[in-house]
């Protein structure tokens, strides 16, 4: 039989084990995702899986381009969840900052996926290193061509993604202008990215000038406006054209011909770093100690630039987006 003081700690020691257990609540993230196309699908499922995998709950919300939603969408989440983290990937590079100015405000850390955000108070960034991605897209194209007319599809110019695409590719591009090998006749930035914007822009060229060598499309959306341009003037597999993100449709057009190469960039491991980096802010723990800052007019930023990318053309695409399982091969390769 126990005694009175034996029931006595027995019930304190309960007591504190029930008080331990109800403090240790899970990390609650919200992740407001801009942008919109297959890319970003596989993002917030890779960064949902990472998170709850380390025991948080997560909240997406999804602007699909729109601007103006995703600050609505962003102050909503803040105001009607218990925020621990917010990772935000924007539409806009310029003004997403009022988000994370109103996040910051009421304690609650905030991540740049991707994309930098401008003139506040970041707590991390995470991306890949999109000048050696430009650097990669423009080595490719013109190791098979390294003479001709180059044109340039640029990004949305309000996303900084694009001025670092731009960078690395006029590393390359740059010699060979200087010693007249290569012509750019035509150097665009494509409002949102739109593969439409980018259809319309080929197409204008194509219309006035039949001579093109290659066109540098900084991701696969822009060379899926670009191949339709180029389709619709018998030109699909007499140009050389770049994208970036391996999606599903422009590993089909390299399998086709239609288009030479894209960027894989491996999704999984920017979430897995993100997730991380996510936690240890949620635990109010330091960040690990990076080698990176980047400038976003307001601080340095602690960042992550990840390495993981790869160039895709038809010679190793079985090699890499099939064998590591980001794309299906009956969806790429269909009854070839």
């Amino acid at each position: 039989m126990k005694t009175p003081i034996l029931n006595l700690i027995t019930v304190l020691l309960i007591s504190i084990l029930i008080t331990c257990c109800s403090t240790e609540q899970s990390p609650i993230v919200g992740i407001s995702m801009g942008p919109s196309h297959e890319r970003w699908s596989r993002d917030i499922m890779y960064l949902t899986q990472q998170l709850e995998l380390k025991g948080a709950e997560v909240i997406v919300r999804e602007a699909t381009g729109s601007e103006t939603l995703q600050a609505k969408q962003a102050q909503e989440l803040i105001d009607e969840s218990d925020l621990d983290v917010l990772i935000i990937v924007p539409v806009n590079s310029e003004s997403a900052g009022i988000i994370v100015d109103y996040a910051k405000a009421r304690d609650i850390k905030v991540i740049a996926y991707d994309r930098i955000i401008k003139n506040c108070d970041l707590d991390c960034y995470l991306s890949f290193d999109n000048v050696r991605i430009g650097e990669i897209q423009a080595e490719y194209l013109t190791k098979i061509k390294p003479t001709g007319k180059y044109a340039i599809l640029g990004g949305a110019i309000e996303d900084n993604n694009s001025v670092q695409l731009r960078i690395g590719q006029m590393n390359i591009l740059q010699p060979l202008i200087i010693r007249g090998d290569i012509q750019v006749v035509m150097d665009q930035s494509i409002e949102g990215w739109n593969p439409d914007n980018a259809y319309q822009a080929v197409k204008q060229y194509l219309d006035k000038n039949k001579k093109l060598d290659a066109i540098i499309a900084s991701s696969d959306a822009l060379s899926k406006g670009a191949a339709r341009a180029l389709a619709e003037h018998g030109l699909e597999k007499d140009v050389l054209l770049s994208g970036q993100d391996a999606q599903t449709d422009a590993c089909r057009r390299i399998v086709q011909g239609t288009q030479t190469m894209t960027v894989y960039k491996v999704i999984e491991s920017l979430a897995a770093s993100t997730a991380k980096i996510a936690i240890s802010l949620a635990r109010g723990e330091a960040i690990p100690n990076t080698l990176t800052t980047v400038n976003n007019g307001s601080k340095m930023v602690p960042a992550i630039l990840l390495s993981s990318i790869v160039p895709v053309g038809k010679e190793n695409i079985r090699m890499t987006v099939i064998a590591d399982g980001f794309l299906d091969e009956n969806e790429v390769f269909g009854n070839q």
